[in-house]
């Protein structure tokens, strides 16, 4: 029995199709009538066909007492170019199959099925022939499918040279098209090319298994489906470089603008901070391409621009870069100080020319500050008149001459100083300004969160300031994080600071990680309060 399975015993090798479409799918199946470890060699496959996936199945029976086993893998190939392509002889326990000769034709964007004329259908459009380089343009892909199908798959395009961004979720909804209703998904990219010259779109592929005609339920399970793939037509775009005159930052859109607002539209108070709020907006333009907003030296302020904040928006005609700059400005003097004018050339691509955005020069009124301007005081003093008793104090001897008016003089000195003292301890740091008068709020950690999400540097650092002396007294800044036992933490709230008010320029980007930092900020404020009750003087008389 033995020596009958042996001399029974062989390989062979089939395609489940003989010819295909490029981009599209077909399965290699090799078979062995007996059981091995080996797996098939397939180095010896032609290049030009990419294997995409691999199985193995395995089948025993015993008929007549005689045992069978039969041993598989189905290979999953695809060609991408068109051509006639051999598949030489796959080896497995030194068994060889013949080879197979497979014909890939020119790809199809349709498929006709057993029962409609183009059952499925796959569309490429571009929303402009020609595009200068960076300008955005839409391709937008869509999928017409009048029978059912399973396993579906849509590849995403691949474009040297550009950069791709998927536009929003895929769009479904049914049409009829010549009496026939279709299930049509739509999906859209925004393409940026980056070179100029012929750019090339390659095809997009769908694939799926399509129930073939007179399939039941029970009929899909026993597996009567037939592959389907089918691919998008290749297609190239002429891709224009700058104009010839351009100079500076190329910014290609549609429409760009540029605006502002204040924290404090009503008034500016001398050494007091605004947030000044630009927005640069772009479309058709990428949230990175939107150049940075730089603001020359004005004579009367002092910039502390915090790190900017790139959004954007999406629609069907593509996206739509915005890019946030806040500025925190404190006024150095009082009175009318101008504000500079900013501009940025663009190059509009619906007329070809180039266009100025500007937000016009603003003047603001600047208030004296009260609190900084000093209190001047002024003690007057009377001098006691001196009389002398007629009681036994008459014979005592004359107190020395001017005593108690030099005693007056000097108490009045001491608290004079005491008083200045106190209002110039008032003023040294920015860290130490009106924390007294800090609003009271009824959760100041609500508030610091939120000012934590609104990722406002400005309102983090006051809010911080706020929750800070709501859980350890009415402190300086600087007096809270000395209290710190991490030293990352402390840095980096010392780096906050320094980034609203130092002269050096500098951004914060911690705000992410101050909600994890607060409670170990309360347990290390809390430590050193303890600390603190518990020390006490050494005794006067210490005992050995």
């Amino acid at each position: 029995m033995s020596a009958s399975s042996q001399l029974l015993a062989g390989i062979k090798a089939y395609t489940d199709r003989q010819q295909v479409h490029s981009n599209e799918t077909f399965t290699l199946v090799v078979e062995l009538d007996e059981y091995t470890s080996d797996s098939p060699d397939l180095s010896v496959l032609p290049k030009e066909l990419s294997i995409l996936s691999s199985s193995k199945y395995h089948r025993s029976s015993t008929v007549n007492g005689v045992s069978e086993t039969q041993l598989g893998w189905k290979i999953q190939l695809m060609a991408t170019e068109p051509g006639v392509y051999t598949i030489p002889a796959i080896e497995v326990e030194n068994q060889k199959s013949q080879p197979i000769q497979v014909t890939v034709k020119q790809a199809n964007d349709s498929f006709d099925s057993e029962e409609k004329l183009d059952a499925i259908m796959l569309k490429a459009e571009l929303s402009k022939d020609s595009v200068y380089v960076q300008e955005q343009m839409v391709l937008t892909i869509k999928l017409f499918r009048g029978i059912q199908t399973q396993y579906a798959s849509l590849t995403e395009p691949s474009i040297e040279n550009a950069i791709i961004e998927k536009l929003g979720e895929d769009t479904q909804y049914e049409s009829m098209i010549d009496g026939q209703r279709y299930l049509i998904l739509e999906r859209k990219y925004a393409i940026f090319p980056q070179q100029s010259g012929s750019l090339s779109i390659p095809p997009v592929t769908f694939s799926a298994d399509v129930i073939q005609k007179g399939s039941s339920g029970f009929g899909r399970m026993l597996g009567r489906t037939k592959p389907v793939t089918i691919s998008t037509q290749q297609q190239s775009i002429d891709v224009k470089p700058y104009p010839e005159n351009h100079s500076g930052q190329w910014l290609p859109s549609e429409k760009l603008s540029i605006k502002s607002r204040w924290s404090d539209p009503h008034g500016k108070v001398e050494g007091e901070p605004s947030t000044w709020t630009i927005t640069l907006t772009g479309v058709g333009l990428h949230e990175n391409q939107l150049p940075e907003i730089k603001l020359p030296k004005t004579d009367g302020v002092k910039w502390y621009p915090d790190t900017a904040e790139k959004t954007r928006s999406i629609s069907n005609k593509g996206i739509t870069g915005k890019r946030v700059e806040r500025i925190a400005v404190v006024p150095t003097r009082s009175g009318k100080i101008e504000l500079p004018e900013l501009s940025f050339k663009w190059f509009n691509t619906q007329t070809g020319q180039y266009e100025i955005a500007t937000l016009p020069a603003e003047t603001i009124d600047v208030q004296p500050n009260s609190e900084q301007s000093g209190t001047s005081t002024t003690i007057t003093t009377t001098p006691v008149k001196q009389t002398q008793s007629t009681s036994s104090q008459q014979n005592s001897p004359p107190a020395p001459a001017g005593l108690w008016q030099w005693s007056t003089y000097g108490f009045a000195l001491l608290w004079l100083l005491t008083l200045i003292y106190f209002l110039l301890s008032r003023k040294m740091t920015p860290s130490e300004l009106k924390l007294e008068t800090a609003p009271v709020t009824t959760d100041a950690k609500a508030a610091l969160l939120d000012a934590i999400n609104s990722k406002d540097n400005m309102a983090i650092y006051k809010s911080l300031s706020y929750w800070l002396n709501d859980i350890n007294t009415q402190q300086s800044f600087k007096s809270h994080l000395s209290a710190l036992n991490n030293d990352t933490i402390r840095n980096s709230l010392i780096e906050l600071e320094q980034s609203l008010y130092s002269p050096e320029k500098s951004d914060w980007k911690d705000a992410g990680k101050l909600k994890q930092w607060l409670k170990i900020i309360e347990n290390d404020l809390a430590l050193n309060k303890a600390a603190n009750k518990e020390t006490k003087l050494p005794p006067l008389y210490p005992t050995e």
